[in-house]
């Protein structure tokens, strides 16, 4: 990947109109690639040695690498709400994707709260809140959450269907979708080159890879089938779309390069939810995409930012996807809107170098059903489902999940000794989650648990409290 401009690229580029020198100084321009299902152990600085990202890995290694990135939800719509957002899920009500009793009735004890399957109009979008500094904004590829990108404020947006992709990662001419996404990510960048049009820009690349249907090129997955697999690191149709994404990344800085844009625009990478059980894991995480475990949440995420992120540098402290929203607006250097609820805090003190935020606690709410897949059964509570209606608090090193079938069924607080309504884990000690303290923490149970009882009533959280009539007991 360059970080300068050659000569005779220099001179293309002037011959296309643009400018050559370095550029002149704008508000930073914010670039945000966002991948779909790709869980924390899936590239190659994260560990995996079967998986190969040269280009991230060298991205990465220049940046700051966070190890304790969380995403605010296991799925991928409700997530993608949070961080354009800037909220929580019980401040949107989009909690899954589609409806909120997906499996079968017989086997779901509760009634679900109904899910918003579309961010309201009445919401500020991140998109919205950076037209005050001046922005040029494009959102490209999977949205997910209802109305068009225009409407809720992008100049620019449109997803696979506009560019003739109904389904799957090939259109009828053999392009494959992320090279296309990439395309109009780089026809984006060229046309709002700073230099050229005096404002700064932001872009949201959402791929659509590495979700299912798990499909990639056939020479990318010959290769694969020509290595040796590790433990869940073995599916070479799984790898070779993660190479095709790293190949993605890698074009995109180097067009930032090429327009002496790299020193002025700060890159993020990061993923929407967990790994699918059924092609990877993330071991020691347990748990994948749907579950409320370390492996269903926690993703890999590095901030690029030469000359303002120091390189090689590492960040430990949690950080959660509705903090994108504040980081963005102060980077912007502009205030959030008027009279409207930001859940998160801005991290840009945190790429500047300090080791700690004031914040000490995040949440999740899941008040739906998510039936299971083929992988991973063994890491859930039952094999029936990925997740039941769950709500979660981490606060330090603990983390506390609160089930709503044996709370509101099983006794609640007075019988939570036995009726396995709470989990409670130290994940400095216990990182695959697999020895529940509920009983043996009791002081430190009951501090989280009286935390996200009054976050959920803070932010008026539906909770699922009906018996499920279908219900069948076995």
């Amino acid at each position: 990947m360059k970080e300068s401009i050659p000569v005779i690229v220099c001179a293309a580029i002037a011959g296309m109109g643009f400018a050559c020198k370095k550029q002149p100084e704008t508000k930073p321009n914010i670039v945000f690639i966002l991948i779909d299902d790709m869980g924390w152990k899936d590239l190659g600085y994260m560990g995996s040695e079967y998986y190969e990202t040269p280009n991230i890995d060298r991205l990465a290694a220049q940046g700051m690498i966070f190890t304790q990135a969380y995403a605010n939800a296991a799925n991928s719509a409700p997530t993608r709400a949070c961080l354009l957002t800037g909220q929580y899920t019980p401040r949107h009500g989009l909690y899954t994707v589609g409806n909120s009793d997906r499996g079968q009735s017989k086997d779901r004890r509760l009634i679900p709260v109904r899910n918003n399957e579309e961010i309201s109009l009445d919401k500020i979008l991140i998109s919205e809140a950076l037209k005050p500094a001046g922005y040029k904004t494009a959102a490209i590829g999977k949205w997910h959450i209802g109305h068009t990108p225009v409407e809720h404020g992008f100049d620019i947006g449109f997803d696979r269907n506009e560019l003739g992709y109904p389904r799957g990662h090939f259109n009828t001419d053999g392009e494959y979708l992320a090279d296309r996404l990439t395309d109009e990510a780089i026809k984006f960048i060229v046309e709002n080159n700073p230099g050229r049009t005096g404002k700064p820009f932001f872009l949201s690349l959402s791929h659509h890879a590495v979700h299912t249907p798990i499909q990639a090129k056939e020479e990318i997955i010959e290769k694969y089938r020509q290595k040796t697999g590790l433990d869940c690191h073995n599916d070479p149709d799984y790898a070779a779309m993660i190479q095709s994404v790293d190949e993605s990344v890698a074009r995109v800085n180097q067009t930032l390069g090429e327009l002496g844009l790299s020193e002025n625009t700060v890159l993020i990478f990061f993923s929407d939810n967990g790994g699918h059980g059924t092609y990877t894991c993330q071991r020691p995480l347990r748990g994948g995409k749907g579950m409320f475990y370390e492996g269903g949440i926690r993703e890999p995420m590095f901030v690029y930012w030469p000359g303002k992120v120091k390189p090689g540098s590492v960040c430990d402290v949690p950080v959660i996807s509705t903090d994108f929203y504040p980081t963005f607006l102060e980077i912007a250097g502009i205030e959030k809107p008027d009279n409207y609820v930001l859940d998160g805090i801005s991290i840009l003190s945190l790429l500047k170098g300090e080791k700690s935020t004031e914040r000490d606690k995040l949440f999740w709410h899941f008040p739906a059903y998510l039936e299971s897949y083929s992988g991973l059964k063994q890491d859930s509570r039952d094999t029936t489902f990925r997740t039941r209606p769950v709500s979660v608090i981490r606060k330090d090193d603990w983390k506390l999940l609160l089930f709503y079938e044996e709370w509101v069924l099983g006794g609640g607080r007075e019988m939570i000794s036995g009726n396995n309504s709470v989990e409670l884990y130290n994940l400095t000690n216990d990182i695959s989650e697999r020895n529940n303290l509920c009983n043996l923490e009791v002081n430190k149970r009951d501090e989280l648990l009286k935390d996200l009882l009054e976050w959920l009533k803070e932010t008026e959280a539906p909770v699922p409290s009906t018996l499920n009539p279908g219900f069948m007991k076995y």
